[in-house]
Protein backbone atom coordinates (compact mmCIF):
# COMPACT_ATOMS: atom_id res chain seq x y z
CA UNK A 1 0.00 0.00 0.00
CA UNK A 2 1.35 3.36 -0.68
CA UNK A 3 0.70 6.98 0.90
CA UNK A 4 -3.11 6.38 2.88
CA UNK A 5 -3.15 10.75 1.87
CA UNK A 6 -1.98 10.33 -1.67
CA UNK A 7 -4.60 12.19 -3.86
CA UNK A 8 -6.18 9.57 -6.39
CA UNK A 9 -6.18 10.34 -10.43
CA UNK A 10 -9.03 11.90 -11.90
CA UNK A 11 -9.05 9.49 -14.73
CA UNK A 12 -7.07 5.65 -15.90
CA UNK A 13 -3.96 6.23 -16.25
CA UNK A 14 -1.65 4.19 -18.50
CA UNK A 15 0.35 1.97 -15.93
CA UNK A 16 3.28 1.83 -18.38
CA UNK A 17 3.80 5.65 -19.50
CA UNK A 18 1.17 7.39 -17.32
CA UNK A 19 -1.23 8.66 -19.70
CA UNK A 20 -4.97 8.80 -19.91
CA UNK A 21 -6.32 5.87 -20.72
CA UNK A 22 -9.16 6.39 -24.05
CA UNK A 23 -12.04 3.96 -23.82
CA UNK A 24 -12.05 2.34 -27.21
CA UNK A 25 -15.45 0.35 -26.50
CA UNK A 26 -17.14 -1.26 -23.65
CA UNK A 27 -14.87 -3.12 -20.88
CA UNK A 28 -11.87 -2.29 -23.56
CA UNK A 29 -9.62 1.13 -23.06
CA UNK A 30 -6.40 2.04 -24.40
CA UNK A 31 -3.37 3.78 -24.64
CA UNK A 32 -3.08 5.70 -27.40
CA UNK A 33 1.18 6.23 -26.54
CA UNK A 34 2.00 2.81 -25.97
CA UNK A 35 -0.91 1.16 -27.27
CA UNK A 36 -1.23 -1.14 -24.78
CA UNK A 37 -5.40 -2.58 -23.54
CA UNK A 38 -7.09 -2.45 -20.53
CA UNK A 39 -9.61 -4.86 -20.71
CA UNK A 40 -12.16 -5.54 -17.88
CA UNK A 41 -13.61 -9.04 -16.02
CA UNK A 42 -17.00 -8.79 -17.84
CA UNK A 43 -15.37 -8.23 -21.40
CA UNK A 44 -12.83 -11.22 -20.62
CA UNK A 45 -16.34 -13.53 -19.22
CA UNK A 46 -18.27 -12.56 -22.19
CA UNK A 47 -15.51 -13.15 -24.67
CA UNK A 48 -13.64 -15.94 -23.50
CA UNK A 49 -16.12 -17.86 -20.53
CA UNK A 50 -13.31 -16.67 -18.39
CA UNK A 51 -13.07 -13.69 -16.12
CA UNK A 52 -9.00 -14.60 -15.07
CA UNK A 53 -8.20 -15.50 -19.21
CA UNK A 54 -5.73 -16.17 -20.31
CA UNK A 55 -4.75 -18.79 -17.98
CA UNK A 56 -0.97 -19.51 -17.28
CA UNK A 57 1.90 -20.34 -14.48
CA UNK A 58 2.74 -17.30 -12.39
CA UNK A 59 5.43 -15.41 -12.41
CA UNK A 60 4.87 -13.36 -9.20
CA UNK A 61 8.97 -12.16 -9.68
CA UNK A 62 7.43 -10.36 -12.84
CA UNK A 63 5.15 -8.19 -10.88
CA UNK A 64 6.02 -5.09 -12.01
CA UNK A 65 2.93 -2.54 -12.62
CA UNK A 66 0.10 -1.42 -10.74
CA UNK A 67 -3.81 -1.61 -11.27
CA UNK A 68 -5.28 1.69 -13.01
CA UNK A 69 -8.16 1.14 -11.20
CA UNK A 70 -7.10 0.37 -8.28
CA UNK A 71 -5.01 3.71 -8.20
CA UNK A 72 -8.25 5.39 -9.51
CA UNK A 73 -9.55 4.33 -5.95
CA UNK A 74 -6.85 5.82 -3.96
CA UNK A 75 -4.81 2.71 -3.81
CA UNK A 76 -1.40 0.80 -5.45
CA UNK A 77 -1.70 -2.63 -6.02
CA UNK A 78 0.52 -4.42 -7.87
CA UNK A 79 -0.84 -6.83 -10.89
CA UNK A 80 -0.01 -10.27 -10.48
CA UNK A 81 2.42 -11.37 -13.94
CA UNK A 82 1.59 -14.88 -16.12
CA UNK A 83 3.11 -16.37 -18.87
CA UNK A 84 0.41 -17.73 -21.14
CA UNK A 85 1.42 -18.40 -24.78
CA UNK A 86 4.43 -17.16 -24.32
CA UNK A 87 3.32 -14.09 -23.25
CA UNK A 88 3.40 -11.91 -20.08
CA UNK A 89 0.05 -10.67 -19.09
CA UNK A 90 -0.47 -8.51 -15.91
CA UNK A 91 -3.70 -8.91 -13.99
CA UNK A 92 -5.89 -7.69 -11.17
CA UNK A 93 -8.10 -10.15 -9.26
CA UNK A 94 -10.70 -7.91 -9.03
CA UNK A 95 -10.85 -5.30 -11.99
CA UNK A 96 -9.25 -6.59 -14.96
CA UNK A 97 -6.09 -7.31 -17.36
CA UNK A 98 -3.25 -4.82 -19.05
CA UNK A 99 -1.67 -6.79 -22.15
CA UNK A 100 1.06 -4.45 -24.20
CA UNK A 101 1.16 -3.62 -27.60
CA UNK A 102 0.30 -6.71 -29.79
CA UNK A 103 -0.05 -9.43 -27.28
CA UNK A 104 -4.10 -9.36 -27.46
CA UNK A 105 -3.68 -10.77 -31.62
CA UNK A 106 -0.89 -13.49 -29.97
CA UNK A 107 -3.21 -14.46 -27.35
CA UNK A 108 -5.83 -14.84 -30.33
CA UNK A 109 -3.97 -15.43 -32.74
CA UNK A 110 -4.21 -12.81 -35.01
CA UNK A 111 -2.14 -10.63 -37.01
CA UNK A 112 -3.90 -7.21 -37.16
CA UNK A 113 -6.26 -5.26 -35.75
CA UNK A 114 -6.38 -6.87 -32.22
CA UNK A 115 -9.42 -5.04 -30.72
CA UNK A 116 -11.31 -5.31 -34.34
CA UNK A 117 -10.99 -9.29 -33.74
CA UNK A 118 -12.28 -8.80 -30.17
CA UNK A 119 -15.11 -6.99 -30.44
CA UNK A 120 -16.18 -9.30 -33.74
CA UNK A 121 -16.04 -11.99 -31.05
CA UNK A 122 -18.36 -10.25 -28.81
CA UNK A 123 -20.32 -9.28 -31.50
CA UNK A 124 -21.09 -13.22 -32.28
CA UNK A 125 -20.73 -14.16 -28.80
CA UNK A 126 -23.19 -11.80 -26.82
CA UNK A 127 -27.01 -12.34 -27.08
CA UNK A 128 -29.59 -10.30 -27.94
CA UNK A 129 -32.27 -8.94 -25.99
CA UNK A 130 -34.27 -12.02 -26.53
CA UNK A 131 -31.78 -14.08 -25.83
CA UNK A 132 -31.84 -12.43 -22.35
CA UNK A 133 -35.29 -12.78 -21.89
CA UNK A 134 -35.65 -16.22 -23.06
CA UNK A 135 -32.74 -17.38 -20.64
CA UNK A 136 -34.01 -15.21 -17.87
CA UNK A 137 -37.16 -17.18 -18.07
CA UNK A 138 -35.35 -20.39 -18.19
CA UNK A 139 -33.68 -19.32 -15.20
CA UNK A 140 -36.83 -19.03 -13.26
CA UNK A 141 -38.03 -21.74 -14.48
CA UNK A 142 -35.04 -23.86 -13.08
CA UNK A 143 -35.09 -22.18 -9.97
CA UNK A 144 -38.85 -22.87 -9.48
CA UNK A 145 -38.64 -26.27 -10.04
CA UNK A 146 -35.52 -27.02 -7.87
CA UNK A 147 -37.74 -25.15 -5.23
CA UNK A 148 -40.64 -27.11 -5.72
CA UNK A 149 -38.58 -30.10 -5.74
CA UNK A 150 -36.63 -29.28 -2.69
CA UNK A 151 -39.71 -28.58 -0.53
CA UNK A 152 -41.83 -32.07 -1.91
CA UNK A 153 -38.28 -33.60 -0.64
CA UNK A 154 -38.36 -32.46 2.63
CA UNK A 155 -41.92 -33.27 3.09
CA UNK A 156 -41.48 -36.69 2.17
CA UNK A 157 -38.39 -36.94 4.94
CA UNK A 158 -41.10 -35.20 7.27
CA UNK A 159 -43.39 -37.97 6.67
CA UNK A 160 -41.16 -40.36 6.30
CA UNK A 161 -39.37 -39.18 10.10
CA UNK A 162 -43.07 -39.25 11.27
CA UNK A 163 -43.90 -42.55 10.09
CA UNK A 164 -40.88 -44.27 11.55
CA UNK A 165 -41.50 -42.00 15.06
CA UNK A 166 -44.88 -43.73 15.05
CA UNK A 167 -43.45 -47.51 14.20
CA UNK A 168 -41.29 -46.91 17.19
CA UNK A 169 -43.22 -45.45 19.63
CA UNK A 170 -45.84 -48.78 18.88
CA UNK A 171 -43.22 -50.94 19.41
CA UNK A 172 -42.34 -50.13 22.59
CA UNK A 173 -46.46 -50.23 23.20
CA UNK A 174 -46.42 -53.89 21.72
CA UNK A 175 -43.29 -55.00 24.34
CA UNK A 176 -45.43 -53.07 26.97
CA UNK A 177 -47.90 -55.00 26.24
CA UNK A 178 -45.87 -58.20 25.74
CA UNK A 179 -44.42 -57.61 28.93
CA UNK A 180 -47.90 -57.15 31.15
CA UNK A 181 -49.23 -60.21 29.71
CA UNK A 182 -45.55 -62.42 30.53
CA UNK A 183 -47.04 -60.81 33.89
CA UNK A 184 -50.33 -62.26 33.86
CA UNK A 185 -49.77 -65.43 32.64
CA UNK A 186 -47.11 -66.05 35.57
CA UNK A 187 -49.54 -64.62 37.89
CA UNK A 188 -52.10 -67.12 36.96
CA UNK A 189 -49.43 -70.39 36.90
CA UNK A 190 -48.67 -69.23 40.46
CA UNK A 191 -52.92 -69.22 41.48
CA UNK A 192 -53.11 -72.59 39.51
CA UNK A 193 -50.33 -73.88 42.17
CA UNK A 194 -51.61 -72.81 44.88
CA UNK A 195 -53.86 -75.83 46.82
CA UNK A 196 -57.28 -76.59 45.71
CA UNK A 197 -60.35 -74.89 47.61
CA UNK A 198 -57.90 -72.57 49.15
CA UNK A 199 -58.52 -68.60 48.57
CA UNK A 200 -55.51 -66.54 48.19
CA UNK A 201 -56.85 -63.83 50.32
CA UNK A 202 -57.51 -66.36 52.68
CA UNK A 203 -54.23 -67.05 55.10
CA UNK A 204 -53.88 -71.13 55.15
CA UNK A 205 -54.16 -73.10 58.04
CA UNK A 206 -50.65 -73.23 60.36
CA UNK A 207 -48.93 -76.18 59.04
CA UNK A 208 -48.26 -79.07 61.07
CA UNK A 209 -45.36 -79.26 62.77
CA UNK A 210 -42.49 -80.92 60.88
CA UNK A 211 -38.97 -82.63 62.14
CA UNK A 212 -35.77 -80.38 61.44
CA UNK A 213 -35.68 -83.33 58.83
CA UNK A 214 -38.76 -82.44 56.69
CA UNK A 215 -37.55 -78.35 57.06
CA UNK A 216 -33.94 -79.21 55.86
CA UNK A 217 -35.77 -81.01 53.00
CA UNK A 218 -38.25 -77.89 52.17
CA UNK A 219 -35.75 -75.33 52.27
CA UNK A 220 -33.56 -77.20 49.79
CA UNK A 221 -37.13 -77.81 47.42
CA UNK A 222 -37.15 -73.55 48.08
CA UNK A 223 -33.99 -73.22 47.10
CA UNK A 224 -34.10 -75.03 43.73
CA UNK A 225 -37.46 -73.10 43.09
CA UNK A 226 -35.58 -70.05 43.65
CA UNK A 227 -32.64 -71.16 41.33
CA UNK A 228 -35.15 -71.98 38.55
CA UNK A 229 -37.15 -68.39 38.81
CA UNK A 230 -34.00 -66.77 39.23
CA UNK A 231 -32.69 -68.57 35.79
CA UNK A 232 -35.88 -68.42 34.08
CA UNK A 233 -35.73 -64.14 35.05
CA UNK A 234 -32.16 -64.40 33.59
CA UNK A 235 -32.78 -65.49 30.27
CA UNK A 236 -36.44 -63.22 30.33
CA UNK A 237 -33.65 -60.48 31.06
CA UNK A 238 -31.40 -61.51 28.23
CA UNK A 239 -33.93 -61.49 25.88
CA UNK A 240 -34.78 -58.29 26.55
CA UNK A 241 -31.80 -56.78 26.18
CA UNK A 242 -31.26 -58.44 23.38
CA UNK A 243 -34.14 -57.29 21.79
CA UNK A 244 -33.49 -53.18 23.15
CA UNK A 245 -29.93 -53.75 21.31
CA UNK A 246 -31.63 -54.69 18.09
CA UNK A 247 -34.41 -51.65 18.05
CA UNK A 248 -31.33 -49.37 19.05
CA UNK A 249 -29.35 -50.36 16.72
CA UNK A 250 -32.35 -50.09 14.35
CA UNK A 251 -32.67 -46.37 15.31
CA UNK A 252 -29.21 -45.81 14.97
CA UNK A 253 -29.36 -46.42 11.27
CA UNK A 254 -32.81 -44.38 11.41
CA UNK A 255 -31.26 -41.74 12.22
CA UNK A 256 -28.23 -41.88 9.87
CA UNK A 257 -30.05 -42.22 6.76
CA UNK A 258 -32.24 -39.22 8.18
CA UNK A 259 -28.70 -37.41 8.18
CA UNK A 260 -28.02 -38.31 5.06
CA UNK A 261 -31.19 -36.96 3.28
CA UNK A 262 -30.87 -33.99 5.30
CA UNK A 263 -27.34 -33.53 3.52
CA UNK A 264 -29.13 -33.65 0.44
CA UNK A 265 -31.56 -31.08 1.19
CA UNK A 266 -29.15 -28.68 2.41
CA UNK A 267 -27.17 -29.34 -1.11
CA UNK A 268 -30.41 -28.79 -2.69
CA UNK A 269 -30.97 -25.61 -0.80
CA UNK A 270 -27.61 -24.66 -1.85
CA UNK A 271 -28.04 -25.11 -5.50
CA UNK A 272 -31.46 -22.93 -5.81
CA UNK A 273 -29.39 -19.76 -3.88
CA UNK A 274 -27.08 -20.22 -6.24
CA UNK A 275 -29.46 -20.03 -9.00
CA UNK A 276 -31.44 -17.19 -7.63
CA UNK A 277 -28.13 -15.29 -7.33
CA UNK A 278 -27.34 -15.94 -11.47
CA UNK A 279 -31.16 -15.02 -11.93
CA UNK A 280 -30.79 -11.49 -10.18
CA UNK A 281 -27.41 -11.52 -11.98
CA UNK A 282 -29.34 -11.95 -15.74
CA UNK A 283 -32.40 -9.35 -13.93
CA UNK A 284 -29.48 -6.89 -13.70
CA UNK A 285 -27.91 -7.02 -17.42
CA UNK A 286 -31.26 -7.23 -18.88
CA UNK A 287 -32.00 -3.78 -16.80
CA UNK A 288 -29.41 -2.02 -17.95
CA UNK A 289 -30.03 -0.03 -21.15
Amino acid sequence: MGDPYRERPRYLLCPRCGEMLDRAFDGVSSCLRCEGLWIAPGTLDAAFGNPRWPSGQALWWRNSIHCPECAFEGKETLMAARMSNDVIVDQCAVHGLWLDRGELGRLMGVDADELGALRARLAVIAPDLDQLVARREKWRADVEARRKAAQEYREALEDEHRRRTRITEAERARLAEAERARFAEAERARLAAAPSGVSPSVAPPPAPRRTPRDAAARAAARRDELATQRAQAGAELARLVGQLAVLQDHIHRLESELGGTKQRVYDVEREIDSARARLRTLDDQLATP
